[in-house]
């Protein structure tokens, strides 16, 4: 009995003394851990560490004090740059690189620029507090922690990106601009999530109305990007991150004089316009990569604007050519750099043109030659895949969403697809990719792609799109369920109908029919069945299908890649095979959904509601179809018109479903899919016949 008193003593203090020492061994974070920044830091990383503040007051239950002075004792936490914190024995010099570490009890979030130090910051919410990048967007609160325990020798490094300037560009943004106005905390989302993921430029325009009035301020998305730490860039038609939408706002504001005409011969208007926004960019010390080139207002080319335009493509080249030039004139004078960083999107007719060998890019070191994806369908289009590259830096700009034909209400292109893209552009190039902007426009429905896409970019070379898909449902949903989740998702992805067979060897899913060409195509059959007219191949002659404007190609539904006769044939085959693919992953998806605990509305949002919304989309396609061969079989027509009503219906129902906060009312907005009107027209159509 004593031994056995003197065995249960013993296990007890051996058992104290290793909680002791590894207690010793250890920093112990609780509620109100005090912040230090350092005096030096500028305004961008004392944002972020307000971002900071509420993560530790969410997690920890209670609030952290910024402090002025470093603590004698006690866990601190240390925000500082470069060498701004004293006792830095781990100096970083690399663009954008960053670390986290312990020294004694101070918790140091280091960057070796500005930049640097707010993803320290937003690293360390990450992995040691875990605050997810996307828990906004993910409709997740953090998970709350008494304490947090981290060893004394703790050391966190990242090294620069691989791909130094990683943008988003927001556009199209039915759904996202709305709801942004209902609140800042709806605004700043955008900007925290980009700076969470590591992204470091926004694509836009840098004014506002505000541009030119005292004190001559940049529009409301550059200054705030300015605010969080993020570079601007023009969007391809922006030269400078200028609009023609303020020519009047500028002649009149700041020129007290009637605008002049818009034309191509009054160039002196032009720089003078393109001029001040280089000047308002200065004053106000935004970080710019510089957009060059010249479209029209909107997106078309610049001869669809101008009245003075030519009419024929090799004199179009060339007056591009000349503005383009004027343009690096102006800047290289304005900012006195030889070199100023650049960019030259080379968007629809511009592809078009540099294929065709008729406009040349400046021989400009420091201008980035961004290509551009095929538009509808995104490969690498024949300008990249025929250019001669000369180790000058190359760009690539990629749409997750396209306004007329894409993505918009779920994601098609998925992260495999961005792959093939990136790595096909960064070996033509001869490893010379230095910039990156995706189209994603309301952001909400890609953000499976963009972690993607911000992932890759950091890190190019080991980056492989299963294992990410792995990492993602891994830390969205657990452990438990996410291999089965990441498999879901590449299912997902390949549900999707391929109505053309891919003519890139070796690139899958080069030709999808995403869900806004399932609104088109089914109002082109409504189109005919209103007017009782009947046709085999009824999607031909869209009035987007025009090769004038690069605009080849709207629906690509080919009869024989689908082994039929016709569309109507291809349409049923193809909405078929998708249905039963889709089926299957939505029985999954309810299997698993029911079982689920970490992440379960996000789950419904970002998968097992997207694969719901395509279920419903190919099944209300597939019902009209037969209804148009229904032909003059009016009882059977009217049954499958009231088929994909129903259809209409339950898609509707989904999205009012994910109408859940903080994203109230976000499908409310819908302007681009058409869901209300093609609800009306198929009822009236289906009265119609009721008659």
């Amino acid at each position: 009995m004593k031994k056995h008193n003197f065995l249960l003593l013993l296990q007890f203090l051996l058992v104290f003394f290793f909680n002791q020492t590894t207690i010793a061994q250890s920093i112990i974070i609780k509620g109100k851990i005090p912040i230090y920044i350092s005096p030096d830091e500028p305004a961008p990383v004392r944002r972020a560490a307000e971002d900071l503040q509420r993560d530790l007051n969410t997690v920890l239950g209670q609030p952290s004090a910024f402090v002025t002075k470093l603590p004698q004792k006690g866990p601190v936490i240390v925000i500082a740059t470069a060498d701004h914190y004293k006792e830095n024995k781990l100096l970083l010099k690399d663009w954008e690189a960053h670390q986290i570490y312990a020294d004694k009890e101070h918790i140091i979030l280091n960057g070796a620029d500005m930049r640097g130090t707010i993803y320290a910051i937003y690293s360390f919410s990450e992995l040691i507090l875990g605050v997810k990048p996307l828990w906004f967007w993910a409709s997740e609160q953090p998970v709350h922690k008494d304490q947090i325990t981290m060893a004394v020798n703790y050391k966190k490094v990242f090294n620069s990106p691989d791909i130094k300037y990683r943008a988003w560009l927001p556009n199209d943004t039915d759904f996202l601009t709305p709801w942004q106005k209902l609140s800042d905390n709806n605004y700043q989302a955008l900007f925290e999530v980009m700076l969470r993921l590591k992204l470091n430029t926004l694509e836009g325009i840098i004014t506002g109305k505000e541009s030119f009035t005292p004190p001559y301020s940049p529009g409301k998305d550059a200054a705030t990007g300015q605010q969080r730490g993020l570079i601007t860039t023009g969007h391809h038609l922006n030269i400078f991150g200028s609009t023609y939408a303020f020519w009047e706002d500028y002649w009149k504001e700041v020129r007290h004089l009637p605008a002049p005409e818009l034309t191509i011969a009054n160039r002196q208007a032009l720089k003078e316009f393109w001029g001040y926004h280089i000047d308002l960019a200065k004053r106000n010390n935004l970080e710019v990569v510089w957009l060059v080139g010249f479209r029209g207002n909107h997106d078309i080319p610049f001869w669809e604007f101008f009245p003075d335009a030519p009419k024929d493509d090799k004199s179009r080249a060339k007056v591009i050519e000349e503005m383009v030039q004027m343009q690096i004139d102006l800047l290289k004078e304005k900012t006195g750099n030889p070199h100023p960083p650049m960019r030259l999107t080379l968007y629809n007719e511009m592809s078009n043109l540099t294929a065709a060998g008729l406009f040349h890019i400046p021989d400009e070191p420091s201008l980035i030659i961004n290509f551009v994806a095929a538009r509808r369908d995104h490969f690498p289009a024949l300008d990249v895949r025929n250019y001669t590259f000369s180790g000058k830096p190359v760009g690539y700009y990629l749409n997750f969403q396209f306004t007329s034909t894409g993505s918009h209400l779920a994601q098609a292109e998925g992260p495999r697809k961005m792959e093939q893209n990136y790595r096909i552009v960064d070996s033509l190039s001869g490893h010379k990719l230095l910039f990156s902007v995706v189209n994603a426009g309301n952001i909400r429905e890609h953000l499976v792609e963009l972690s993607a896409n911000a992932d890759m970019m950091w890190n190019f070379k080991p980056f492989n799109p299963t294992s990410f898909l792995s990492t993602f449902s891994n830390n969205y949903y657990g452990s438990q369920y996410g291999i089965e989740i990441s498999q879901l998702y590449q299912d997902f992805f390949n549900s999707y109908w391929q109505q053309k067979k891919g003519d890139l060897p070796g690139f899958e899913r080069q030709y999808l029919f995403q869900d806004l060409r399932y609104a088109r195509a089914i109002e082109m059959l409504l189109n005919d069945l209103e007017k009782g007219k009947y046709s085999t191949n009824p999607l031909d002659n869209h009035p987007l299908d025009d090769p004038s404007k690069g605009s080849v190609g709207y629906f690509r539904v080919i009869p024989a890649d689908n082994d039929a006769e016709n569309q109507l044939e291809a349409m049923a085959k193809g909405t078929a095979s998708s249905i039963a693919k889709l089926e299957k992953i939505t029985i999954k998806s309810d299997q698993i959904y029911n079982k689920l605990e970490s992440g379960k509305v996000f789950f419904d949002d970002n998968l097992r509601g997207q694969a719901y919304l395509m279920l419903h989309l190919n099944r209300s396609l597939n019902y009209l179809v037969q209804a148009y061969e229904s032909k003059e079989n009016k009882e059977k027509k009217r049954e499958f018109i009231k088929q994909t009503l129903n259809e209409i219906h339950l898609t509707k129902e989904l999205l009012n479903t994910s109408n859940h906060a903080p994203f109230n009312d976000w499908y409310t907005n819908d302007a681009k899919f058409g869901m209300n009107l093609l609800e009306k027209r198929l009822s009236d159509l289906y009265n119609e016949l009721s008659k």
